[in-house]
């Protein structure tokens, strides 16, 4: 009984890692792309896509884990969790900064210069307020991360600074659900709305159980 719970589990998250790769798949034209031609810096929009995704995956499953890293329910996660959360933000943040690289590269590309104005704030619309919220996002990551590596230095305040992932995950989540509602594709609202009422239920579990052992 105990090996097929653990076969379910193991099935359960790859099912979810391949999720954003499959979702990707269904709403765009890369191999058509790449066999009859793409628009100026429409291949890089579509990895762009890719790479947002995995980012936001990824860092859903950073703060989950985090969370319930110390819970009962701490047994559903796979057991790499406790053993590679540095390696998994390294591998975040890489992936976020290709998803900005690529995407300005895109922009570039169609309008033939290069449009560093997207790596400014800018609301005067909802598409890029929703730019800008997911680069908002990123620069707190950095700020985030950068407390982590110099956390010898910062004894008494980068634990602190380091939960503002909290809301760099927020941030990335709206990023990508506010991009999302201006494709043709509904699947990228369910998908970020699923990681958004996830991390919900987790900051429930992981408040009743604390409330438990108080």
């Amino acid at each position: 009984m105990f090996w097929r719970v653990e076969m379910a589990t193991k099935i359960f998250w790859l099912t979810i890692f391949i999720a954003p790769l499959y979702l990707w798949h269904m709403t765009s034209d890369i191999y058509r792309y790449f066999l009859y031609g793409a628009p100026a810096g429409q291949i890089w929009y579509v990895l762009s896509k890719l790479l947002d995704l995995y980012g936001a995956l990824l860092l859903w499953y950073q703060v989950l884990s985090s969370l319930l890293r110390t819970t009962v329910y701490a047994n559903a996660l796979p057991r790499w969790t406790c053993l590679h959360h540095r390696i998994l933000g390294s591998l975040i943040l890489l992936i976020i900064t290709g998803h900005i690289t690529f995407f300005v590269t895109d922009v570039s590309l169609r309008r033939e210069l290069f449009v560093w104005q997207l790596l400014l704030p800018d609301v005067r619309d909802f598409y890029h307020t929703a730019i800008t919220v997911g680069l908002f996002g990123f620069l707190i990551a950095i700020v985030a991360v950068i407390a982590a590596v110099l956390r010898k230095y910062l004894a008494a305040c980068w634990k602190t600074i380091h939960r503002s992932m909290l809301v760099v995950v927020a941030l990335g989540l709206v990023h990508g659900f506010l991009i999302g509602t201006e494709t043709r594709y509904g699947f990228y609202e369910i998908f970020y709305c699923a990681l958004m009422v996830s991390l919900f239920i987790a900051l429930i579990l992981r408040w009743r159980q604390s409330q438990e052992c108080a």
